[in-house]
């Protein structure tokens, strides 16, 4: 191996090592960062030799307390919302309402009334108010789209669609 590639390995693996450093610290809360303090002084004796007149860092610091930083808070803001949802089905436009709570970005509890305009656009409905649950409570609302739910595929474009009007209720300006 010519020298031109051990350096270029040298190079990659201190770079990936001090990437573990940093990943490690921060992980850590930063317990395993030196400190440097800015009063840490030193002074000459008589005989020209530096003396230490403060005592050193020990090295080690408390975890600093860090605020989550914006962008992985939730754009949401917590709390209770309504909206109806509506889709064309064989039978006309029919619609359902939707009711979402949210905890950080997180559906906590979820409801769905059917609209439905005839007794076959119900029974999809309550097909998919019979199923839709575990894909939605416990769920990050921003990774909800539902498709078929329980053998229904038109009722779950109403629910996305009252998602939407949803999302845009909670979002946090």
């Amino acid at each position: 191996m010519d020298q031109k590639k051990r350096t270029y390995i040298s190079i990659g693996l201190a770079a990936i090592v001090a990437m573990i450093a940093l990943i490690v610290a921060y992980a850590t809360g930063g317990s395993s960062l030196p400190v440097a303090t800015s009063n840490d002084a030193a002074s000459t004796d008589t005989a020209g030799a530096q003396t230490q007149t403060e005592p050193q860092a020990t090295g080690m610091m408390d975890a600093p307390v860090v605020d989550m930083p914006k962008k992985m808070m939730s754009p949401y803001k917590d709390g209770s919302y309504t909206a109806i949802g509506t889709y064309d089905s064989p039978g006309g436009l029919d619609q359902l309402t939707v009711s979402l709570t949210l905890k950080a970005g997180i559906v906590t509890a979820a409801q769905v009334v059917s609209g439905a305009n005839d007794r076959e656009s119900a029974r999809y409905q309550q097909r998919f108010i019979s199923g839709y649950t575990p894909y939605v409570v416990g769920k990050s609302i921003d990774s909800i789209r539902l498709a078929a739910v329980s053998g229904s595929s038109l009722t779950p474009v109403g629910f996305n669609n009252a998602l939407a009007k949803i999302k845009a209720q909670a979002a946090q300006s």
